[in-house]
């Protein structure tokens, strides 16, 4: 850029006031990718650290940190609501953050004090929230500590909450779950069907698809069953728009049968740890490998990888949201 031409840039930007220029880079536009990344800081604990959300454009070049001081460990569970909110959360803290389209904080969303950790939102303003622990305790050794319930010896139960529009919570859905490898892990994610009832979930690297009827209260027979030493893991799940069920499987994603559960196509992804994935948008997917801090951009069409980006942190990305128009 020419002496000139640098000046001139300059002093344009002079002339706007300094909060402006910042609601324009916090500002979250159409596209935009959104991935949960705290910075992990406490070497006796490896799912603590300071909270940080990081903004990417489309193409995963990064616009903006998001800085959050009032968690203590993984945040996670990223999604935008159709009001273009969005929401994450902290299990261990019971927090459940909310930002606007500008990129400000709005104020928390006040639940049951459980271990919330991602939302699934209906077409007519009904939201779900899974509880993400489940039990008293791992059966596989950790280097964190999970929390225990208030009052309680519980981790939690694993249970879908369902709200109302203006946030009133309308029911307790009982769903039995899985565990996950570390027996732990309750409904940690979940993709609601196009007829508005049927509620697909998972135990995060468990080996079954579960099903729940949210209308009826109830459940419904499983997707997939898998047996505990198949090695077949599950983590989350999305709809794409021809109604297939995307669900990511660590090496990859699978596109399901809805009805079946047959395999329609596999989305290869080469190394173990990809775990979460946005909706898909214009054909594509953003997903995070949580062990090696990778986010890439899926086209589900020709099945490359059309963008890469590397978080830097290594065992924290938990979470990809897209921005709606």
């Amino acid at each position: 850029m020419s002496g000139l031409r640098r000046r001139t840039v300059l002093a344009g930007l002079g002339a706007l006031p300094f909060a402006a220029l910042q609601a324009e880079t916090n500002a979250f536009s159409r596209g935009d990718v959104l991935v949960g990344c705290t910075l992990l800081n406490d070497p006796a604990d490896d799912h603590r650290g300071r909270g940080r959300i990081l903004h990417y454009d489309a193409d995963l070049r990064l616009r903006n940190t998001l800085w959050i001081d009032d968690t203590t460990h993984i945040v996670q569970g990223l999604r935008f609501a159709p009001d273009g909110v969005l929401w994450a959360f902290d299990a261990f803290a019971y927090k459940i953050l909310r930002y606007g389209r500008d990129g400000r904080r709005l104020a928390d969303f006040k639940a049951p004090a459980r271990s919330f950790a991602h939302v699934t939102f209906a077409a007519d303003g009904r939201f779900f929230l899974g509880e993400n622990f489940v039990g008293t305790a791992s059966r596989v050794p950790l280097r964190t500590t999970l929390p225990f319930m208030p009052g309680t010896q519980r981790l939690g139960d694993g249970h879908l909450f369902e709200f109302s529009a203006n946030g009133r919570l309308l029911h307790e859905h009982r769903t039995p779950v899985h565990g996950g490898m570390g027996g732990f892990q309750g409904l940690t994610a979940s993709a609601l069907a196009a007829d508005g009832k049927t509620l697909y979930y998972t135990s995060e690297s468990g080996p079954r698809i579960m099903r729940w009827n949210v209308a009826a209260r109830s459940s419904l027979p499983d997707l997939i069953t898998a047996a505990d030493n198949s090695g077949r893991f599950f983590f989350d799940p999305a709809f794409d728009g021809a109604g297939r069920l995307l669900v990511v499987t660590g090496l990859g994603v699978d596109a399901l049968d809805a009805t079946s559960g047959a395999v329609l196509r596999r989305y290869p992804l080469g190394s173990f740890g990809w775990a979460s994935m946005s909706p898909p948008v214009n054909d594509a997917v953003y997903l995070s490998n949580f062990f090696s801090g990778e986010i890439a951009r899926l086209d589900l069409q020709s099945g490359a990888i059309t963008a890469k980006a590397d978080t830097g942190t290594k065992k924290s990305a938990s979470g990809v949201a897209v921005a709606p128009g």
